[in-house]
């Protein structure tokens, strides 16, 4: 779940980029989603979120909030789902899903030409707990190596691709900033 500092990271990156469209992968209880709303009153977020129940209970919490409502969108599935069926471009994405997916997502995002020119992704859990970068000898839950393992290939992966750039902020659980190399806005 996206915890207050985060979220406050979010509200700021909005406020100042004034996005016109987000894209939120993975949503749970939509504290991130709403953050990024109240960030700019342009900016619309369309959230991606597995859980159908989750889509109807942010909804009644937000039913005091028509202003913010009515630029909010769930789309309910797996994301790997969702992704392709999207239309438009993205100027922000906040990535916060199933860890062991981060790389198909950008990829479906890259592929689909989802992402605006000067758009940024956003990715939560890029460091998640420090797993990716220590021995197994030191795992004090061995059930998430695996998507330790899934973040330092991701991590890998954004590293060798030339038209991306990644910088990686030690913030929580590390969040890291993703951008195109040679697509700056318009």
């Amino acid at each position: 779940s996206t915890d207050p500092l985060e979220a406050m990271l979010l509200k700021q990156l909005v406020f100042m980029a004034a996005p016109r469209r987000v894209l939120e992968i993975g949503m749970f209880v939509g504290y991130g989603s709403v953050a990024m709303l109240e960030g700019s009153p342009d900016s619309d977020v369309v959230s991606l979120e597995i859980d159908p129940y989750l889509k109807g209970w942010l909804g009644s919490c937000l039913e005091q909030f028509p202003d913010i409502a009515a630029r909010h969108e769930v789309v309910v599935g797996p994301a790997l789902d969702s992704l392709p069926k999207l239309q438009g471009q993205f100027d922000m994405v906040f990535v916060d899903a199933n860890k062991a997916e981060y790389k198909r997502y950008v990829e479906l995002m890259l592929e689909r030409d989802l992402i605006a020119p000067g758009g940024t992704i956003v990715c939560d859990n890029i460091l998640y707990n420090g797993y990716p970068y220590i021995n197994n000898h030191f795992d004090a839950q061995p059930a998430r190596r695996g998507f330790g393992d899934a973040i330092k290939d991701f991590n890998q992966w954004v590293y060798e691709q030339p038209e991306l750039e990644q910088i990686v902020l030690p913030i929580r659980d590390g969040v890291s900033f993703i951008r195109q190399i040679g697509r700056a806005s318009c």
